[in-house]
């Protein structure tokens, strides 16, 4: 694709602007933003997050739909700045709600064929590359080479009559990339010069100081642990991060191992990045899961999920010893090439523990330099509000924290602390030369998913389900003669998560039952409902004299 020149004579002469972000702010995951340029929208990436402690069951958490269902008819594009799930986690569940192109590069459009499910193919794309500039309904749109830790990543640039409005994406500054494609400082350098109205900015390790390492530093990092190691080397990063797998093979393939690469994410980032040539691994490197047990663990690298200690990932089966081919012994070693995500220290701490346990030894600290993150810290985040000088800034993709530590840096190289905005997901505001204002709030509750179901955080099945972690249910079954009110058989009852099975207080509740049953068989009581209710509020007043729990009590009354 071409660069294409636009006309200013073509632009309205003044375009109304509206922005709306549906995801990350305020929390870290589920990116999405909506742009409205004049009557067209375009939507900036759609990703999900994982689940926060308290949500049982919850498999991830996706931005709010309704007013994408809203604007359905003036979506233009879905414009997707990197490969990372929590930019394209939720693209399936947006093309229920919009069907417009999907315009990324083509790894990210690799990817993202995983993540759309077949009932909503085909559908249509867009491949576009770092320097592309292109009109989408009447947004003139440009995609500005970053660095990340996911190839192809991209800023993106709205030029409008107003300005310049730039959405960097996640980024840092690497000037030493392992594929050779720096940051382009000079592109943003340039539109700072050209006028940008208004910069959008990755937050994430706004605390952070200094600058990000550059990816390319983890060679002599993973050199030395290959050359120490003697048993097998297990190694797990985001399957995404292409660059990384590529560093660790690079580094065991002087010593002649092979490698098993294990999980269904990371095998297919790899057959998408061989296809399209950002990597070039040779096939006779790498070897079935048949092939393994005759390979010494001397020769043998493998290439895992997990970093997450997702409980069903290649790692945390391992670490489990619930592998269905590989054992992990003393003597392996283990890399874990990525910090938790906020929410799943727990998890991936169990995971590290249980590998220890097995005798294996792990690199998974800061300071083992097994990791460096994809987003800038501050010096990063300064060098782009320099570069870029704009009028307007609103931090995202971030917790509040972050967002306001980039506030104080945008305030540190001279941008008013009068012209940052800290937002909040579901906050439209509008933007022209002068001015920056709120217009009003959209739905933005995030809707979780369990399985193929769709819930919001205050969904009467989550509040049952923390209820039944914290204090079980309880159920009693009984027959009732439906014209005398007489208790033909039980009552018998069941607990879980209340007292144990044998317990004496169930014993004692069953006699106190069947005592009030007999004293309460008149006609009024024997109408089903009224009963149901008087039985429930009797077992849970019993139940929490004797043992201070409120499970949830489901009287189940049959009649004959």
């Amino acid at each position: 694709m071409t660069k294409t020149q636009h006309s200013e004579a073509s632009r309205p002469r003044h375009d109304s602007i509206r922005i709306t972000p549906l995801g990350g702010l305020g929390e870290i995951g589920k990116n999405m933003t909506v742009y409205e340029i004049n009557d067209d929208a375009l939507i900036v990436d759609a990703g999900f997050k994982f689940p926060e402690y308290d949500m049982q069951g919850i498999d991830y958490v996706i931005p709010n739909m309704d007013y994408l269902d809203q604007i359905a008819g003036r979506v233009r594009g879905i414009l997707i700045t990197h490969a990372h799930m929590d930019h394209i986690g939720a693209l399936g569940y947006v093309l229920e709600h919009v069907r417009a192109p999907i315009y990324a590069s083509k790894f990210t459009l690799g990817l993202i064929d995983d993540v759309v499910p077949g009932r909503l193919k085909p559908y249509e794309t867009k491949v576009v590359q770092a320097g592309d500039r292109l009109r989408i309904g009447s947004a003139d749109v440009e995609f500005v080479r970053v660095t990340h830790s996911v190839p192809e990543s991209a800023a993106i640039a709205f030029h409008t009559s107003e300005g310049i409005i730039l959405h960097t994406g996640d980024f840092k500054v690497d000037q030493t990339p392992v594929d050779n494609k720096p940051i382009d400082l000079q592109r943003l350098s340039a539109l700072g010069k050209e006028g940008v109205l208004l910069l959008l900015s990755d937050s994430t390790n706004a605390e952070e100081s200094g600058f990000a390492g550059s990816e390319r530093d983890l060679r002599s990092t993973f050199d030395g642990i290959v050359r120490e190691s003697k048993g097998r080397i297990v190694f797990t990063t985001f399957s995404s991060n292409i660059h990384r797998v590529q560093q660790i093979i690079d580094a065991v393939a002087v010593q002649g191992r092979r490698i098993f690469v294990d999980g269904r994410s990371i095998i297919s980032s790899v057959k998408v990045a061989r296809k399209v040539k950002i990597v070039d691994f040779p096939e006779s490197l790498f070897v079935l899961q048949e092939e393994m047990p005759g390979i010494p663990k001397d020769k043998l690298l493998i290439v895992t999920t997990g970093t997450q200690g997702e409980p069903m990932s290649g790692l945390s089966r391992l670490a489990r010893g619930e592998h269905e081919t590989v054992k992990i012994t003393r003597g392996d070693t283990v890399v874990v090439s990525a910090d938790p995500i906020p929410g799943n220290e727990e998890m991936v701490a169990r995971t590290v523990d249980n590998l220890f346990r097995r005798g294996a030894n792990v690199f998974y600290r800061r300071e083992d330099k097994v990791h460096v993150s994809g987003h800038g810290a501050q010096g990063d985040l300064k060098l782009m509000l320099s570069l870029t000088r704009p009028r307007f800034f609103v931090p995202i993709h971030g917790e509040y924290r972050h967002l306001l530590w980039n506030k104080r840096l945008a305030e540190s190289v001279g941008v008013p602390g009068s012209h940052v905005f800290i937002m909040e997901n579901g906050t439209q505001f509008s933007v022209d030369r002068d001015h920056l204002g709120v217009l009003k709030k959209v739905p933005a509750d995030g809707l979780l998913i369990d399985g193929l179901a769709l819930g919001q955080a205050d969904s009467p099945i989550l509040t049952d389900r923390s209820k039944l972690a914290k204090d079980g249910i309880l159920v009693s079954v009984m027959s009732i003669d439906s014209a005398t009110g007489k208790l033909l058989s039980g009552p018998e009852i069941v607990t879980k998560g209340v007292v144990a099975d044998n317990d004496a207080i169930l014993a004692d509740l069953t006699h106190a039952l069947k005592s009030y049953l007999a004293a309460h068989k008149t006609k009024d009581s024997r109408n089903t409902p009224d009963l149901q209710l008087d039985l429930r509020k009797f077992l849970a007043k019993y139940i929490y004299d004797k043992t201070h729990r409120r499970p949830i009590v489901i009287p189940v009354i049959l009649e004959r």
